[in-house]
């Protein structure tokens, strides 16, 4: 451990996404990790052959088996904090055991575990900083009639053993301090926490806040404009980009102008143009392809011979241009449908769905990260490749906060990356 400044822990680790942006800050190790799922820990080992990785129920290792390091990330379970197919999570059963052959146990309802190991680990180990990932629906855990009591109670197991903390609720298409940001959106909640013992706290402001460009002061780092509706305010503030909060300049001249990150980064650089596509007019002219074959014509009529992608997931997702990042990418299924091809008419462009490893792409992974199923039936291989992307933590964003708990931790200054102004 002395040849590196801060050493990691990674707690219900998936596929890896947090090591591979935490490795990524200069100085920086994770020696341990842990997930429940084969598939999700032969992706890890495959990527990080020099983590220790444990494949096992968190919540039954004792925090003692597991070495002590400076920091902890985790990323407990999160299906059923939010909706699935249009439906209310529960906690779900255990049915099959931890290493069932059909990976449906597994993977999705034991997931990533509880939240509840988190502080049961700090107990022990007393880490210096701690950083968990949810969605950010997680803010809201408890019952019906008392939402974010749970959540409440947790943090507050937390404090009991020294620990200040900050909620960060952040959109990895705007996260770029230390390189470039991931090309779709992915709304999610980072609670940071760290030891009270160590005499300071994190420089939030220097690594979450992204670059703007605004007419009046030309760039600036931006501040979170919260909105008041019926989930948050600025006074109580939880959501996700555009629909809870705005970035904005921070001088309150420009306060009615919602400004966008500079560093946002185009779906296209995501794209493989090297695949083949099939004929619009031999796939999506039937009338049970009505609703897609509705949302290709009314996006051919915006962009015209530009690509662009049509968003399959229903309710009000129709399309967008590849100037922009991606919608987010789910563990559900491939919802990015890639329209393009240069004819004027519709039926005669190309059209096909991105891959998972273009979409892992878009999430921040290199393109040779390895993708690694243990199933033997095509359909189930599909699944735990598609759980892997959906469900990974996007490693620009472990490396920003990576970067800010290094900080932290060691006193020692890192530099962020300053974007250029157009």
């Amino acid at each position: 451990m002395a040849a590196f400044a801060v050493s990691w822990s990674d707690q219900f680790a998936g596929g890896g996404g947090a090591c591979e942006g935490l490795e990524r800050v200069p100085g920086t190790v994770v020696v341990m990790a842990g997930n429940h799922a084969r598939h999700a820990v032969a992706t890890y080992e495959a990527n990080h052959p020099n983590v220790r990785v444990d494949c096992a129920d968190l919540s039954q290792v004792v925090p003692s088996a597991w070495p002590r390091t400076n920091a902890l990330w985790s990323s407990p379970e999160c299906t059923w904090h939010t909706k699935a197919h249009g439906k209310a999570r529960g906690h779900g059963e255990f049915v099959d055991g931890l290493f069932s052959t059909t990976g449906t146990d597994e993977a999705v309802i034991r997931s990533r575990a509880t939240m509840h190991c988190v502080p049961r680990f700090a107990e022990y180990h007393q880490y210096q900083a701690i950083v968990v990932e949810n969605v950010v629906e997680a803010r809201h855990w408890g019952p019906k009639h008392n939402r974010g009591a749970a959540f409440d109670a947790w943090l507050s197991s937390l404090r009991v053993w020294g620990y200040k903390h900050r909620i960060l609720y952040l959109d990895s298409a705007h996260v770029a301090a230390y390189g470039e940001a991931a090309s779709c959106v992915r709304g999610r909640m980072y609670v940071v926490l760290w030891h009270e013992s160590v005499g300071r706290k994190p420089d939030f402001d220097k690594w979450t806040r992204p670059w703007v460009l605004c007419a009046r002061h030309g760039r600036v780092q931006a501040i979170q404009s919260w909105k008041y509706t019926a989930m948050c305010s600025p006074q109580r503030p939880w959501g996700v980009h555009g629909d809870q909060y705005e970035w904005r300049c921070p001088d309150r001249r420009c306060a009615t102008t919602a400004l966008l990150p500079i560093a946002m980064r185009g779906g296209r650089e995501a794209v493989d143009w090297s695949r083949p596509g099939r004929i619009i007019g031999d796939r999506y002219l039937g009338p049970r392809s009505a609703k897609t074959w509705s949302k290709i014509q009314d996006g051919h009529r915006k962009y015209g011979a530009a690509p662009f992608v049509v968003e399959m997931r229903g309710g009000g997702s129709t399309h967008r241009a590849l100037s922009s990042p991606l919608s987010t990418i789910t563990a559900g299924g491939n919802h990015h449908l890639l329209v393009y091809g240069d004819a004027q008419d519709v039926r005669d462009r190309y059209t096909r769905l991105l891959d998972v490893h273009e979409r892992k792409v878009a999430m921040s992974f290199p393109e040779g990260y390895k993708l690694i199923a243990t199933e033997e039936k095509k359909s189930d291989q599909e699944k735990q490749l598609r759980s892997l992307v959906g469900m990974a933590v996007t490693p620009n964003v472990s490396r920003d906060i990576g970067c800010m708990v290094s900080e932290f931790i060691t006193g020692e200054p890192l530099e962020p990356t300053v974007p250029a102004a157009a």
